[in-house]
This record gives C-alpha cells, sequence and structure tokens, in this order.
C-alpha cells in the first residue's frame, strides 16, 4: 500500500501492482466515520488484482472542502499516462462522476449517485439534510464539466430521489443506466454480496462490451438476497398491500445473503401492524438480548416507532436513546 496524500478533510492510499488501468474509488456516505476504517475499496480490489486509488474523507461533505485540489493534483502525477475508471456508491459515486473532468476518468461505475448536494437546488432532496444544510458547494459542476465518455449508473427505479437524480445525471452525461428494481439505495451491495463487483470492475476495464454479463447474472441471483424482498415489502406497504408486504418480509428472512438484521426487523414490523404484536415483540427482544445487535436494533426500532407512529412501544424496547450504528 501507498499513502499519496494525508490532510485534514482526505486521506489517499493506492496499491498499484502495474502499469495497466486504474480504478479510482471515492468513499460513501457514513453514519460512523471512523478514521481507521479501510479505505473504501481499496483491500478488496487489490486483493482481486486490479490496481486501485481509494479516496477516504474524513467527513460527509460531498468533496467539497478545498483540500479536494490537492488530491486531485497528487493522483494526477501518479497515475500520469494510466487509463482510470471512477467508482463509488451514493456520495462516492457523486464523487466519481463530479471529478470525472478533472481526473482524466475514461469511464465511470456509480451506484445510486447525486447529482448535486446542493439544497438551494434541490430542496426535495432532504435524506442527508444534516450533513448538506450550510454545506459550501464549492466543487459542484456534474452539470458544466464534459460528458464523460461511458459508463454505467445503477439505481431502483422505485426509489424516488435516486431515480430523480439517475435522470439528471443521465440527461447530461450519456452512461447507461441499469435499473435494479427493489434494490434501495445500497444497489452496491447487491454485487458485494455475491462477490461480483470485482468481475464486473475487470471487464469494464479490460473487456469493454462483456459486462452486461456480470450486470445479468447479478440480476438472476436477485431474489437469493435480503435486501430484494425487503424493499420489495416496503413497496408492498406503500401501495396498501399489508399481506404481500408481510410474505417478501418473510422471504428475506429465509436468505442467507444480504442484511439478515434488517430482514427480521422488516418482517417483525410487518407482523406488529398486521396484529401479530406478541410474535413481533418476540423477534425484537431477541435481538436486543444479543450484544452484537442490540445497538442497531434499538435504532432500527426507534425509527419504526417514530414513523408508525407507536409510542406504546417505547416504554417497553427503548429505555435509552442510542446513536445510529454503523
Amino acid at each position: 500500500m501507498e499513502e499519496l496524500y494525508s490532510g485534514r478533510s482526505y486521506q489517499v492510499q493506492a496499491a498499484l501492482a502495474d502499469d495497466g488501468p486504474v480504478v479510482v474509488c471515492f468513499d460513501p456516505w457514513s453514519n460512523v466515520l471512523d478514521p481507521d476504517r479501510p479505505p473504501f475499496g481499496l483491500r478488496y480490489f487489490s486483493t482481486n488484482n486490479v490496481n486501485v486509488v481509494s479516496i477516504k474523507s474524513h467527513g460527509n461533505h460531498w468533496y467539497q472542502h478545498d483540500e479536494m485540489d490537492d488530491v486531485i493534483e497528487r493522483i494526477n502525477q501518479r497515475l500520469a499516462g494510466r487509463q482510470r475508471v471512477g467508482y463509488g456508491s451514493s456520495m462516492g459515486a457523486y464523487g466519481a462522476i463530479n471529478f470525472s473532468e478533472r481526473l482524466s476518468l475514461s469511464r465511470v461505475l456509480l451506484f445510486a449517485p447525486q447529482f448535486s448536494p446542493d439544497m438551494a437546488r434541490f430542496p426535495w432532496e432532504q435524506r442527508w439534510q444534516a450533513d448538506q444544510t450550510g454545506l459550501v458547494c464549492r466543487y459542484d459542476v456534474v452539470s458544466q464539466i464534459a460528458p464523460v465518455a461511458g459508463g454505467y449508473i445503477f439505481y431502483d427505479p422505485f426509489n424516488g430521489n435516486d431515480r430523480k437524480h439517475a435522470d439528471l445525471i443521465t440527461a447530461r452525461h450519456p452512461l447507461t443506466p441499469v435499473k435494479m428494481p427493489f434494490s434501495g439505495h445500497h444497489t452496491l451491495d447487491w454485487f458485494g454480496q455475491n462477490k461480483t463487483i470485482s468481475r464486473l470492475i475487470k471487464l469494464m476495464v479490460f473487456d469493454s462490451g462483456r459486462e452486461c454479463e456480470a450486470i445479468r447474472y447479478r440480476r438472476l441471483d436477485r431474489q437469493n438476497i435480503s435486501t430484494y424482498w425487503l424493499n420489495l415489502s416496503a413497496h408492498y406497504l406503500s401501495k396498501d398491500k399489508p399481506a404481500l408486504a408481510l410474505q417478501a418480509a418473510q422471504r428475506g428472512t429465509e436468505c442467507e445473503r444480504g442484511d439478515l438484521m434488517l430482514a427480521r426487523h422488516t418482517y417483525a414490523t410487518c407482523l406488529y401492524a398486521s396484529g401479530a404484536g406478541s410474535e413481533a415483540k418476540r423477534i425484537w427482544r431477541s435481538a436486543l438480548d444479543n450484544p452484537q445487535e442490540a445497538t442497531r436494533q434499538r435504532w432500527l426500532l426507534g425509527q419504526s416507532i417514530f414513523q408508525q407512529g407507536w409510542q406504546e412501544l417505547r416504554g417497553e424496547f427503548l429505555e435509552q436513546n442510542a446513536p445510529a450504528p454503523a
């Protein structure tokens, strides 16, 4: 591993095994900004024999701090003459396309990106309001830079805000949209959960035109991932179809891959909404009694109580407030 830059806002590390193409990774948004966390994508790509540079952000500021000038200069110096592919999820996907021109990225691979973090321009985006309120957007140029040469944008068409961002981006940049129904905002998890992201990157970089194989395979595998069923359940709830929502949530608990703890919580919320309170409480209590799950379960339950108005559960399960988990 090689450190290219270390500053107040960003750290850049690289694993360059040869003189071939390089994947430039941008950190996603995180609710736990551990300074010792591993750089996004660095270990995964390097162990799969893919050259990689990873930009780690020490805050959720959408790469708008002025250190980015130094970060870009150092990366360009180190990667002079190399082909580069941008890669990121959510905030990181925004970073990849926003700096695609300055980093001379030949292609980008974006998972649920944002078109802009500027709430004054796009007040309908409230998901990261705490981080974006007052953010000085000094480098927000997705709408102004030259169109990126090519790449893919993955998103869930049933996620309204992600769809809006994708439409805005593809109106400016000739990216191939890949709709991943019921993947939710964390579309990248679908590839990470069955370890096909390195294959997708390799095909994109070294055998352009065959990356559709990895995408098609990942779509066929979606019913084995709990994430698919959880988002399908939420969709049914939004359509006032509680029986179908309950069935989908139960299928999620039967999967071997994905966020199984969230799957159990979602199933419990559907049970409680359908009148099966005792069974729902048994699931929640089991998670709260597990030291490895208690903090996150308490937070998830707090979210559900707030969203559904189930104040009767607060005294029974939430003895104290807890921060959002990783």
